[in-house]
């Protein structure tokens, strides 16, 4: 990272590197956090530097858009590893999301929230997974990505009360938040729409939406590990605020992560 009196220069990439970039700006002092329903189910952080170079890839091409409602602006995630990069105005004007920039250490930052969700038109949930024969007394939580190509039924004795936050490289950058229900009490829709990425050792399997970007699960195949992880930023309806979250330090995790200079 390097500086001017007036400026910063960040360094930033998806997390498999097939785009990376650099923003100048002020020095990143807070982030922002908008509670509409696309910024919720990505965890986006927002930053709003004044300029962006692309060091590897093609904004337009090596990034894949969503849009939704009135097309007012163009997420751009990573169609190979998932990463949510940045969004984009028809104008031009542009929102960083800080979690893919490899200096910044954002769990320091405060966080000024703003209102999206009471914004006309309001996002419509997508109808619910069917789960027949549900045992009497269970709880039950639907959820989906955003533009629900991908959903799920969670069917559970207890109720989602804690959720784990992982520091690791891709974790950090989805903003995913973690339980760990059986497999067999989730029924999926849409899995053939469902992009997995993995890397290092690959014995962790990051499934996003091919379609709008969102993180909605995680399959192990490590003997002795639990088989699936949900991302409850991807549940309809729920109020994360009730929510106990847990820190987790994967982040030095063997093998280490590849620099921002290697990628």
């Amino acid at each position: 990272m390097s500086e001017t009196p007036q400026t910063v220069e960040y360094r930033g990439n998806c997390h498999c590197g097939a785009f990376k970039f650099t923003v100048k700006s002020r020095p990143l002092k807070q982030a922002f956090a908008c509670d509409c329903s696309i910024c919720s189910k990505n965890g986006y952080l927002w930053g709003f530097p004044g300029e962006l170079i692309v060091v590897k890839g093609d904004e337009n091409t090596t990034l894949k858009s969503y849009e939704f409602a009135k097309r007012t602006m163009a997420h751009k995630f990573c169609p190979t590893c998932g990463t949510s990069v940045l969004a984009r105005a028809p104008d031009g004007k542009f929102g960083i999301n800080i979690r893919a920039l490899a200096d910044v250490d954002f769990d320091s930052l405060p966080i000024r929230t703003s209102d999206g969700a009471s914004k006309e038109p309001l996002y419509q949930a997508p109808e619910p997974v069917t789960v027949e024969n549900i045992p009497q007394g269970s709880n039950v939580y639907h959820g989906s990505c955003h533009c629900g190509t991908v959903g799920y039924t969670l069917v559970s004795p207890e109720k989602v009360t804690t959720a784990k936050d992982c520091n690791c490289s891709v974790c950090s950058r989805d903003g995913a938040l973690w339980i760990y229900p059986p497999t067999t009490s989730v029924t999926f829709k849409g899995l053939d729409s469902l992009v997995e990425y993995t890397f290092a050792n690959r014995n962790t399997f990051h499934g996003f939406c091919s379609v709008c970007g969102v993180a909605i699960r995680e399959r192990f195949i490590a003997p002795g590990r639990i088989d699936t992880a949900l991302n409850i930023r991807t549940l309809n309806g729920f109020d994360l605020s009730a929510v106990e979250i847990t820190k987790m330090d994967n982040k030095s995790y063997p093998p280490p992560y590849a620099s921002w200079d290697r990628l």
